[in-house]
């Protein structure tokens, strides 16, 4: 793998991120290891427990990007959580409340880069991401991620003149 493919898989990478809303549990798996990962909204990232991000320091974006790069070389997969982001409606039957959902997806990542998955890929593979309220979803496409940024950027021009 070169270096160029590495920079073209890491802003893919981050541009799905950012185009995906809510805080985010990243779990980038290569070879027989798992790391765990907590995005925040605002793209902070830090590792994660059981209950949540673990408090770090600057060392957990290194460890971040060392664990996608693992997964680069070697090949791998990681699966992105996004938390809280959807609301579910329970019955009347069942209290009629509603809930919180979370939605899944994932893609494979290997020496070419990242291939987005397919919801109803991931569901056949991952079936234990369904504790909780879930749903899956398609990871973003190259496509996605440069219109959302393509977006982004426009929003954020938009903002900077009406001040």
């Amino acid at each position: 793998m070169n270096t160029e493919n590495f920079q073209k898989s890491t802003a893919y990478l981050d541009g799905a991120l950012m185009s995906l809303d809510g805080d985010k549990v990243i779990i980038i798996s290569f070879g027989s290891q798992q790391e765990r990962f907590y995005v925040s909204d605002s793209g902070e990232v830090n590792r994660c427990g059981e209950q949540g991000p673990v408090n770090g320091n600057e060392n957990d974006f290194e460890r971040y990007r060392m664990a996608f790069l693992e997964a680069l070389m070697d090949g791998g997969s990681l699966i992105v959580r996004q938390i809280g982001v959807g609301k579910l409606q329970l019955p009347t039957e069942l209290g009629g409340v509603i809930i919180p959902l979370d939605f899944l997806s994932s893609a494979k990542v290997g020496p070419k880069g990242i291939r987005s998955m397919r919801a109803g890929e991931l569901k056949k593979i991952y079936k234990e991401g369904a504790d909780g309220a879930v749903e899956y979803h398609d990871f973003p496409s190259q496509d996605q991620v440069k219109i959302a940024m393509l977006k982004l950027i426009e929003t954020e021009k938009d903002e900077s003149t009406v001040v």
